[in-house]
């Protein structure tokens, strides 16, 4: 069997001959009970309905049980439970105009939350959920997750966490771009380069109650990944440390990260981990396995024929999508940015890191355990500024409006802070944690900012 041809064709060729410049974006947030129990499943399940009888939305898919998995609208947004009740998302279709779908997310989201919060529960701008000491996993009976957390359970202690079922208490925001062929390599590179500036910006994942050694750090998502059983995958999981020059660099990459599950009769079954590059030449193989291969980096090269940056944590609701807005426009200068980011690590990183096959991973973790700076304060938030200004004049040219997304980051740059920083130092300061989840629970400030 080709395994090269398979990967060219399920993952490069989607790429080619691209003439839209679309987005596409993923929101999850936790779902809060504010009574602090378990969320209530007549309150999940009721809100999937209630936006079906009374929004225009149509049931997409359901679970192994026959309940409410996906639902859908007549824009293409998804509205869903990933993995876990206690994780609630927004997929929202594809689009031209980031602003656009900014505006429909914001519309939606109101819309949620006058249903939950008259029920006491909440969704709430955190990428870790807050409220994890008193909830329960409470996964979705999704064949995929069934699969997930059946293969995550086989990891518990040693070299690895204790959190088998951390997928419940995660959330994220991905951001899918449109890339063409011949800029993947390069723009796979810079995203993968940038991932400790990224940390710098969007942090936004305290470490659970009880977990010891963890008080500084500000991705606890991070740890969460990889040293779970996904850790196991090599590869497969957390940051990217390789450059790339062509597009058979990244099918190298490809061909190395591993297969762990894949569907026979009708059932996800897991299986030994294996390199793909392996388990094609294996006459128990079939080419149409790909389609369930699944990888969880912090950016991946996806089978939609977008570059997918999914290491950045869910913000706070009034800010959710200045982590988009801001790799949409150092996507469309990325020469700029790449000049930016090397003279940087060229003047301030030490050599050994520099040269080291792990750099991306040494600057990020140093970022997420620890908030340590990778050079002096005031070189740091000369990048960060830079490099906010940057995705600022490029979304100016681009003439849409969008740049009013990034508002929320100049502040932070020129601060040098992220949202998990302001969540620590609120606790700090006394200040309640139910108060602290209703301030990033709130959407008035950029609702009001985009003039609904």
């Amino acid at each position: 069997m080709n395994t090269r041809k398979i990967i060219n064709e399920n993952f490069i060729k989607p790429f080619c001959a691209k003439d839209r410049k679309n987005i596409g974006i993923e929101l999850e947030f936790p779902l809060l009970n504010l009574k602090k129990a378990p969320v209530e499943h007549s309150v999940a399940l009721g809100l999937l309905e209630y936006m079906i009888k009374n929004h225009s939305f149509r049931v997409a898919e359901t679970d192994s049980r026959g309940k409410l998995a996906f639902i859908i609208n007549k824009d293409g947004d998804v509205l869903s439970f990933d993995n876990s009740y206690n994780n609630f998302e927004f997929s929202m279709e594809k689009c031209e105009n980031l602003l656009d779908c900014a505006k429909r997310f914001y519309k939606l989201y109101d819309i949620v939350q006058n249903f939950l919060l008259p029920r006491s529960h909440t969704l709430c701008g955190t990428g870790t959920n807050p409220f994890k000491e008193h909830i329960k996993s409470d996964f979705v009976s999704f064949p995929v997750y069934e699969m997930i957390h059946e293969f995550l359970g086989n990891f518990c202690g040693g070299a690895y966490h204790t959190y088998t079922d951390f997928p419940a208490y995660l959330s994220s925001v991905q951001t899918h771009l449109d890339v063409k062929e011949d800029e993947l390599a390069k723009s796979l590179t810079l995203f993968a380069n940038l991932d400790f500036v990224r940390a710098l910006l969007f942090s936004n994942s305290p470490a659970f109650l009880g977990a010891d050694g963890f008080s500084d750090c500000v991705c606890f998502r991070d740890y969460l990944w990889e040293m779970s059983g996904f850790g196991s995958l090599g590869k497969n999981t957390g940051k990217i440390c390789s450059d790339f020059s062509s597009i058979s660099d990244i099918e190298d990459l490809i061909l190395e990260r591993k297969m762990f599950n894949r569907i026979r009769n009708g059932k996800y079954e897991t299986i030994t981990p294996v390199t793909i590059s392996e388990y094609f030449n294996n006459d128990d193989s079939d080419e149409n396995d790909i389609g369930c291969y699944l990888s969880f980096c912090n950016v991946e090269v996806t089978r939609r024929g977008t570059l997918e940056v999914r290491s950045d944590c869910a913000q706070p609701v009034s800010e959710a999508f200045c982590a988009s807005a801001f790799n949409l426009g150092i996507l469309y200068a990325k020469e700029k940015a790449t000049q930016l980011l090397d003279e940087f690590l060229n003047n301030n990183i030490p050599k050994e890191i520099l040269e080291s096959p792990e750099k991306n991973k040494i600057l990020r973790d140093n970022v997420i355990y620890e908030y340590k700076l990778p050079a002096s304060e005031s070189e740091v938030q000369k990048l960060l500024m830079a490099l906010v200004a940057l995705a600022e004049e490029s979304l100016i040219k681009r003439g849409l409006g969008e740049e009013k997304l990034l508002n929320p980051l100049f502040a932070r740059a020129e601060h040098i802070t992220c949202p998990a920083l302001i969540w620590k130092q609120l606790l700090k300061d006394g200040i309640s944690i139910e108060t602290i989840i209703k301030k990033f629970s709130s959407a008035d400030e950029m609702v009001s900012h985009l003039a609904f």
